[in-house]
């Protein structure tokens, strides 16, 4: 049963909400979680595909059963079908099971004490006499929940940011992604993943085959707003010339899943009295790849502590809250801007131009300095670091695909 009143309620339980959630009670607040799905991690829209170093250095630590492969690589397609495949030696990133990642660490939010509520969807915010948040929560148990602080985890198409009146992620700045699994796969390589390039298949975006260890395999692909997803799937499957052959025995397991990724690189606010907003809510997403499970992470546990402080001290202005947005934009700030840099540079690019890229790539071996970046979770110390190569474009895509380890400072919790 819902709490009536709680010092934190967060909206949405997936990474960033679990994260906040937890960092929150640890600091000592009481924390609720309203979730508007029945079951948490489901449904699953994310590939799960997260730089191992990165990911460790932000997330708790998880079962083994959770991570479907690791992945010493990838093959990357150029529009005209070249590729250009580069690899290490150890894994550099782990494919995850999504759905029990989410549940995983909304249970130990839970074991913290937070009281978790599924099929709680908010319909409507308003400020109470007192200066706190009141929400009218439907779903399975309806009553309105009031809480000091408001931390909106809700994905980039959730509507309590409209209430606090804070930037939600902008349309134009949103690729639409469509995804299934499958399994029976030809020719594929159990520890590569596959990117393919091209305006005509995946026009603003690219697409992938995430394998797993078990045979099967996550397809998808993110186009840019103006282009229909579901045609663009379709096609990218039942006509691509790669792809379309390794699909001649497959078996599809799953139906497609859709849903919009922020490639903004951030919101332009993401605090205001009594409120923040984390994770896909805010844009704090990689404009490069859409992967958002790492800064979800780390920008959740911001908000949490942040939250929470404010809590203890009795303040829930928005010059108290401002501190997350600093901390957080210190921390991947700058990374997103060089990462929305990126994503503009390259993924306008007409076919010719960018066949023309790859071509270069491969007469002047890219894959040797793909040794020398560091894991690109975090992109832009890599940017700068590259910025004399003539291959710098190239390498920046195999890295960002593959989410090469953090250059940024190592995390240091405050609790």
């Amino acid at each position: 049963m819902l709490s009536k009143q709680v010092d934190i309620a967060v909206v949405g339980c997936g990474v960033s909400g679990s994260s906040a959630a937890l960092a929150a009670s640890k600091n000592g607040a009481s924390v609720c979680v309203l979730e508007e799905h029945t079951r948490i991690g489901e449904p699953t829209h994310c590939s799960g595909h997260v730089g191992i170093q990165a990911f460790t250095q932000f997330a708790p630590s998880i079962p083994r059963r959770i991570i479907e492969n690791e992945i010493r690589g990838s093959v990357i397609y150029a529009p005209n079908g070249k590729s250009l495949t580069l690899c290490r030696a150890d894994p550099v990133t782990w494919v995850l099971n999504r759905a029990e990642f989410d549940r995983h660490i909304a249970g130990l939010a839970q074991k913290s004490g937070v009281n978790v509520c599924l099929d709680s969807r908010v319909h409507g915010l308003k400020r109470s006499g007192n200066g706190n948040l009141r929400m009218s929560v439907r779903g399975h148990a309806n009553r309105d929940v009031e809480c000091k602080i408001l931390i909106d985890a809700g994905g980039c198409g959730g509507t309590v940011s409209r209430y606090t009146n804070l930037p939600r992620p902008s349309p134009r700045m949103i690729v639409n992604s469509a995804q299934f699994n499958v399994e029976n796969l030809a020719d594929i390589d159990e520890d590569l993943v596959e990117v393919y390039f091209g305006q005509r298949y995946a026009p603003g975006f690219f697409g992938w085959i995430i394998p797993r260890r078990d045979g099967s395999a996550k397809v998808g692909l993110a186009a840019a707003p103006r282009n229909n997803v579901r045609r663009c799937f379709e096609l990218f499957v039942k006509k691509h010339p790669i792809v379309s052959a390794k699909f001649r025995r497959a078996k599809i397991l799953t139906r497609p899943m859709y849903h919009p990724i922020p490639v903004g690189g951030g919101n332009n606010r993401t605090y205001a009295d009594s409120a923040i907003t984390v994770g896909d809510a805010a844009s704090q997403v990689k404009p490069t790849t859409g992967g958002g499970i790492v800064f979800g992470l780390a920008c959740g546990r911001i908000a949490g502590e942040t939250a929470a402080e404010a809590v203890r001290i009795g303040d829930s202005s928005a010059n108290t809250l401002s501190r997350y947005e600093h901390e957080w934009r210190k921390l991947i700030g700058f990374d997103l801007r060089a990462m929305a840099w990126l994503r503009r540079t390259l993924y306008r690019l007409p076919d010719r131009q960018l066949d023309q890229i790859f071509a270069v790539s491969r007469e002047m071996r890219a894959d040797e300095i793909l040794g020398r970046t560091g894991d690109i979770d975090f992109q832009g110390r890599t940017i700068l670091s590259l910025s004399r190569d003539p291959r710098l474009l190239i390498t920046l895509i195999s890295a960002s695909i593959l989410s090469a380890p953090s250059l940024l400072r190592p995390w240091k919790a405050t609790a």
